[in-house]
């Protein structure tokens, strides 16, 4: 395994994706779907290049983390149902 190369990952990633300002895009009226494919999009070169550097056990620590965003997600959304309950 290549060490701390989905550490590179989540720093490349973190500081694009500030830069992208999601937020501002959500206020503009662009939905989820559409802020990911702008920030593939513009981009997809860096996606490649930092791809080539991951292994078999790079891809599955970043499907495991995938994983955990997933439940973290539901969990969110679960929260926020509760909340819409408790205001109606």
């Amino acid at each position: 395994m290549k060490e701390n190369i989905t550490e590179l990952w989540f720093s490349w990633f973190y500081k694009n994706w500030e830069k992208n300002a999601p937020g501002n895009l959500i206020d503009k009226g662009l939905s989820p779907s559409q802020i990911a494919e702008r920030f593939v999009n513009e981009n997809h070169k860096e996606f490649l290049e930092i791809a080539n550097e991951f292994d078999e056990d790079n891809y599955q620590a970043l499907n495991e983390f995938m994983k955990l965003s997933e439940s973290e997600l539901h969990i969110l959304k679960y929260f926020l149902k509760l909340i819409k309950l408790k205001n109606s």
